[in-house]
């Protein structure tokens, strides 16, 4: 017994929890959920396989992926169309597909359309807003009225104040889309309904004791200028300004003008209005000077500020011309040059920019929040530019070698004398004299006798070998401004002689002979571009060509050159040496004369001909190593 009274105690508290649940949700979300059942109950009649237990179970999936597994895995038709597919986590046994859908657009608000056996799953519409409260209280006994108005309309203030007064109030319809905002505890009817009317630019009129006429402030009264009292008043949570000229603001839908007049009141600043500043903003922001605050306050409205000898001038677009200012904005790390041209036409608009270069700053004209926007472009390119100082180390080595050796006999125009160097190497030329007296020495030895040669003969014997090693050094160092090319320039001019043969005259030509000296530059040049990364690295473009003369073809032609050059872009850290070589030229010339094929023979070779070995390799090396000096 007692075993059955728990059941049915746990099965009523069951049903009152499920009740509750259901009551707790609101009219719109149960209506919804009831259209969604029927439309599930529609389609299991359609498609009984939306009827078929699928057991599931899911951690952190998104939605989306969740139904396309359930759609895949028992043959139905999903189709997702949510903004967001949140993350599900579940575990489920024996449920039905429809079911499953019933939970999830229960669970996520979740809206099913059907078409055939089509099921499309979609956010639902967002449900509409609840009408805006109007802050209006009424005591009847005092008749007194109270309103804490902040940009609502004027026909739903009216009528509020209307339904709690009793109080008629006819409005024009050129004023139906009006705004209006107000603050007012405890106040008259009449001194009250006096009070929205002007504070908002309108007249309020009585007419006959009746009813009130509400009019624009220009139709009402033509003679009567627009209020700038303050229409809300702030505490010291919303607006302070501390002794040091910082101004902290936290305010809600509030109007520009009040802030700016309570701002100006606390800090003690005189101030101007040429128009009233009729925008209502949000607005956070703390420990920031005044002029910043303006700057921020006045961002994306059409009002603009200036001050002048101390005097705060307010007014809106129109009066630009007469709230115009100059600045001038000093540089400090970078020449004025070339300045106004790098600043983008956005900002130059409506401006008037000048380069004042004997203090190295900007001359402007504009309103204060263009020149505010320039002064912070200005201060964002105007940084500390590296120096950077190129130690370049050039190396031009030349190694050459000559091997020449031979006999060399023949007859001469008249006879020659014995003269010649026999150290160091052996160049030397016998007469016939002295040939003939070693013909008559070797004479004897055998079977043979040599006659004797004829005056002019002459006998030439040549053993030489050259070596030799030229290198030559130089050591230039070159500073540039990041960004600018650094290059050298270190070579010869050779001049030749052009000439030209002019002929005058037809019947007796005349021929005259003119000529001019003209000159041609032989010459190495290297040209260095730095760049300074934010890290520290340093790209450097290095051009390098080295041109060198050659010889003349002919006594009169200008002399030949010959260029080696190369172009390369290496990145290096501060204060690292990088060597740039490979621009190397070998040349090699052999060369022998002698008698055929005893030339050919390796000892007779040197004793009936003359052979030459003539090398020489050119090498020139770069050193660079960048210094990096702030």
């Amino acid at each position: 017994m007692l075993m059955n009274r728990k059941k049915w105690f746990a099965a009523l508290l069951l049903v009152w929890m499920t009740a509750t649940t259901v009551n707790a949700r609101p009219p719109q979300d149960s209506l919804r959920l009831e259209t969604i059942g029927r439309r599930l109950d529609s389609l299991l009649l359609a498609d009984p396989a939306y009827g078929t237990e699928i057991d599931l179970s899911a951690g952190r999936l998104p939605l989306g992926e969740l139904l396309r597994n359930v759609a895949k895995t028992n043959g139905v038709n999903l189709c997702v169309k949510t903004a967001e597919h949140p993350l599900v986590t579940c575990h489920f046994n024996r449920v039905r597909v429809v079911d499953l859908l019933a939970y999830l657009c229960r669970e996520y608000r979740l809206e099913i359309e059907v078409v055939g056996n089509i099921v499309s799953v979609s956010d639902p519409l967002p449900l509409p807003s609840p009408p805006p409260v109007i802050k209006v209280g009424y005591d009847s006994l005092k008749r007194e009225l109270s309103y804490d108005l902040q940009g609502e309309g004027l026909v739903e203030a009216v009528r509020e104040i209307a339904r709690l007064t009793g109080e008629k109030i006819v409005i024009p319809q050129n004023l139906y889309g009006r705004q209006v905002s107000g603050f007012i505890n405890g106040l008259p009817v009449s001194e009250a309904i006096e009070a929205l009317a002007v504070s908002n630019g309108l007249t309020a009129e009585r007419r006959d004791g009746k009813y009130w006429h509400l009019l624009a402030g220009e139709a009402g009264a033509q003679d009567k200028t627009v209020s700038f009292q303050p229409r809300h008043f702030f505490t010291a949570d919303q607006v302070r300004v501390d002794s040091t000229g910082k101004a902290t603001v936290s305010i809600q839908r509030g109007s520009i003008q009040d802030i700016v007049t309570e701002v100006c009141r606390q800090a003690n600043l005189d101030r101007m209005f040429l128009a009233p500043l009729n925008r209502q903003v949000s607005l956070y922001v703390r420990d920031v000077d005044i002029p910043s605050l303006f700057h921020v306050l006045f961002a994306g409205t059409p009002f603009l500020f200036r001050e002048e000898n101390g005097v705060y001038l307010f007014g809106a677009q129109e009066q630009q011309k007469i709230l115009r200012t100059t600045a001038v904005i000093p540089l400090r790390y970078r020449t004025v040059e070339n300045v106004p041209e790098l600043i983008p036409e956005a900002l130059k608009a409506d401006m008037q920019i000048g380069a004042f270069a004997e203090q190295n700053s900007l001359i402007v004209s504009g309103t204060s929040r263009q020149i505010a926007s320039l002064r912070q472009f200005v201060g964002a390119i105007d940084r500390t530019v590296p120096l950077i100082t190129i130690e370049v180390l050039i190396v031009d080595s030349k190694k050459s070698s000559l091997r020449e050796a031979g006999i060399t006999a023949g007859l001469g125009e008249k006879p020659v004398k014995t003269a010649g160097r026999l150290s160091p190497g052996v160049d030397f030329t016998l007469s016939a004299a002295s040939v003939n007296r070693l013909i008559h020495s070797f004479n004897g030895f055998g079977s043979v006798n040599l006659g004797k040669v004829t005056p002019n003969f002459y006998l030439t014997l040549k053993a030489l070998e050259e070596a030799g090693t030229l290198e030559l050094r130089s050591t230039p160092k070159l500073s540039t401004l990041n960004g600018h090319e650094a290059s050298l320039k270190s070579g010869e001019t050779r001049y030749y002689k052009e000439v030209q043969n002019n002929i005058m005259g037809t019947q007796n030509p005349i021929q005259s002979e003119s000529y001019t000296w003209k000159s041609t530059e032989a010459d190495l040049s290297l040209k260095i571009v730095p760049y300074v990364s934010s890290d520290g690295k340093i790209t450097l473009t290095i051009e390098i060509e080295q041109s060198e003369f050659t010889a003349r073809e002919e006594k009169d032609a200008p002399p030949g050159t010959a260029t080696r050059s190369f172009k390369s872009r290496i990145r290096v850290d501060n204060e690292d040496m990088v060597l740039l070589g490979g621009i190397d030229r070998n040349t090699r010339e052999k060369g022998s004369s002698g008698l055929p094929l005893i030339a050919r023979i390796p000892v007779l070779k040197w004793l009936f001909g003359v052979s030459t070995d003539n090398k020489v390799d050119e090498k020139l090396s770069i050193f660079i190593k960048p210094t990096v000096i702030f």
